[in-house]
């Protein structure tokens, strides 16, 4: 860490099975001094305000893509919220805008929200957030509030080793991505009914395109606002018959999700009731699935897993880290995100 006078001393976390990418460990992690007592949260703030302001925290997450942090304690949202805030502001960055949220998240304080409210039995394959989009965030962090007793990690990945490795195996469908694009089409519902139970989205939702919808709007006024949103993304969509609004945006697909939903074939109706649409190249054609089915497969055998702490907190570069979500059979489970735009020099150099 810094040789500069700091208010908190880290140590050198050793990772297990951390990975390791062209000399570089992936991802690099620090603790709090064993001896020393829980900080106050101002403490704590200031420390991550004087490594962000000095540039060494982005020093960290452009040679490791992702930087864990123990130590800090008073586990809360609240906690999260000043610790992330003093770290990105004291990089002069800002928050990233939600748009096209397909999934449910709940505020928890300033900058902060819950990462997914899916069914704890799910799992949620590598992604770079926001990929399948054409705005995305710079940075996202995530944050341990309350930890499972057993499962429920959040494994990561270093898109350039899993560039490198689909690359090697799958030098076609590279090159066929390079020439044709991608394409991505995303349907979502009409308001329904919410048993507060599914991770329920429709196209109204304050993150999704309701941004500007008020409560007394009619049907045609909240169409022509979600509009303004949607062309934020993509100029390419259409309005269903019941209600929804499909869109298609030139970016990558998903194909785990909807491999474990059951919804590989027409007409591709998950077992969730969600439908999928398929994975596309820019001109419209199907990805053949073997393509699909090893890519997932590198994305899994690159992952770096851990086991969650209370108060732990990871910064990470969304350019160069996918995340996932394991389910969890035990225990309470609670993990925060806080999304921030991306920086002018912030990328790696690899």
């Amino acid at each position: 860490m810094p040789s500069v006078a700091l208010p908190l001393k880290f140590e050198l976390l050793a990772l297990e099975n951390a990975r390791d990418y062209h000399g570089k460990q992936f991802p690099i992690g620090f603790a709090l001094d064993s001896s020393a007592p829980t900080p106050p949260i101002e403490t704590s703030e200031e420390y991550l305000r004087q490594i962000a302001h000095s540039g060494r925290l982005t020093e960290l997450l452009k040679e490791h893509g992702a930087v864990l942090f123990r130590g800090f304690g008073h586990a809360s949202a609240e906690t999260f919220s000043r610790l992330v805030i003093a770290a990105e502001r004291g990089r002069n960055n800002t928050p990233y805008e939600q748009v096209g949220l397909a999934g449910k998240r709940s505020e928890q304080a300033p900058e902060v929200f819950t990462a997914n409210e899916g069914p704890q039995s799910q799992r949620f394959y590598q992604h770079n957030e926001y990929a399948r989009y054409t705005r995305f965030p710079g940075f996202i962090h995530f944050y341990c509030a309350v930890a499972p007793l057993e499962g429920g990690e959040s494994p990561i990945a270093n898109s350039l080793e899993l560039f490198e490795r689909v690359s090697a195996e799958l030098p076609e469908f590279v090159a066929e991505l390079q020439k044709r694009g991608l394409a991505m089409k995303q349907i979502y519902p009409a308001p329904y009914f919410n048993d507060g139970k599914s991770n329920y989205f429709d196209w109204t939702g304050p993150d999704t395109f309701g941004h500007e919808i008020l409560p007394g709007d009619d049907e045609a006024t909240k169409r022509v606002k979600a509009e303004k949103q949607v062309r934020r993304l993509t100029p390419d969509f259409r309005w269903l018959d019941n209600g929804g609004i499909e869109i298609v945006q030139h970016v990558p697909g998903r194909h785990g999700t909807a491999r474990d939903a059951g919804a590989l074939e027409p007409p591709y109706l998950g077992n969730d009731g969600k439908i999928y649409p398929q994975a596309t190249y820019g001109d419209g054609t199907p990805i053949p699935r073997q393509y699909l089915d090893r890519l997932l497969d590198i994305s899994i055998e690159t992952e770096f897993s851990f086991k969650w702490e209370e108060g732990d907190i990871i910064f990470v570069d969304n350019y160069r880290t996918t995340h996932g979500r394991r389910p969890w059979t035990k225990g309470g489970r609670k993990v925060l995100v806080s999304m921030w735009n991306g920086l002018a020099g912030a990328l790696s150099e690899y």
